[in-house]
């Protein structure tokens, strides 16, 4: 495998986004259960049967037209996902918004089903109460997590041959949640270890992966303060410990806090020189202008 292919892009989340589509569907199709209604002949039943007959058409004519409604918006809903999901897209493997869509098409579900529930009074097997709610919430979490490690071991597989010559662990300290909390990003994607090697830089989160090779990397130095409700990506646990990585395709700074960081950053800095020494000796030999030797007559 190339260098060039070990530190791509992750790309789209495919594991992902299945598992999101697939509560899409249920989302959209559950509740119809309800809907099977039977045609019957009234002409035999007492009025008063038929009164309240034609009452419960009225009230499922009703849940047509709202179950229309709801169709539209959860299919709205799972538009407005993929825009945001391709527009946040980047190098991490596990994308923010793939993260909670399943939770949100799973809650979308639960609440039409508890609503269908009131006017159902011979089905109890979605009641509504807390420990129901955590046990749905909980499991959906679970899938998501198990979904997001497959994916992340998928990735992880492309640097198998890599030999890391720093492997440093995340330092963790007790002004992570009073300082890089503001930032929510160190809540949802806390790193786990960093790695780097003579081509780049490997975060390794427990849900995730984020490859910065060198050649997309433009300084790397330590800093004391940050402004961390600024526009800035934290892959940190502490705030004591911070490293911050400047991007060559963008403004925006991403902060790590490596335990061993004097000598990561000297690593970093020494691949990122010698990635500017050969570049400069590249553009020397393509500037040389070869003149023809004129002979003696």
């Amino acid at each position: 495998m190339s260098k060039k292919t070990i530190w791509r892009t992750a790309g789209w989340p495919w594991e992902m986004e299945l598992l999101a589509l697939i509560f899409v569907l249920i989302a959209l199709l559950t509740p119809l259960y309800y809907d099977i209604q039977e045609t019957r002949d009234l002409s035999d039943l007492p009025i008063a049967e038929q009164r309240r007959i034609e009452r419960q058409q009225e009230a499922n004519t009703f849940q047509d037209q709202t179950n229309f409604f709801w169709g539209v918006a959860i299919l709205g809903l799972y538009v407005v996902h993929l825009l945001f999901a391709y527009s946040a897209l980047d190098a991490i493997s596990t994308p923010f918004i793939h993260l909670f869509s399943p939770l949100i098409f799973a809650i979308i579900t639960y609440i039409r089903l508890l609503g269908m529930e009131v006017g159902q009074a011979q089905n109890h097997w979605v009641t509504g109460s807390p420990g129901e709610i955590v046990i749905v919430l909980a499991t959906v979490l679970l899938l998501t997590v198990l979904v997001a490690r497959l994916r992340m071991a998928r990735h992880l597989r492309r640097f198998k041959g890599i030999k890391w010559d720093i492997t440093t662990p995340s330092v963790f300290d007790s002004t992570f949640f009073t300082d890089l909390i503001v930032t929510f990003r160190p809540l949802v994607y806390p790193p786990r270890a960093y790695r780097a090697c003579a081509d780049g830089i490997l975060i390794e989160g427990w849900l995730y992966i984020y490859p910065v090779p060198f050649s997309g990397l433009k300084g790397i130095e330590s800093v004391r303060r940050v402004n961390y409700a600024g526009n800035s990506d934290f892959y940190a646990t502490s705030s004591k410990s911070l490293v911050r990585l400047q991007l060559s395709d963008t403004l925006k700074a991403t902060y790590i806090s490596p335990k061993d960081r004097d000598t990561f950053i000297q690593f970093c800095n020494r691949q990122l020189s010698r990635g500017i020494v050969s570049l400069s000796a590249d553009r020397e030999d393509d500037d040389v202008e070869t003149v023809p030797l004129k002979r003696d007559k």
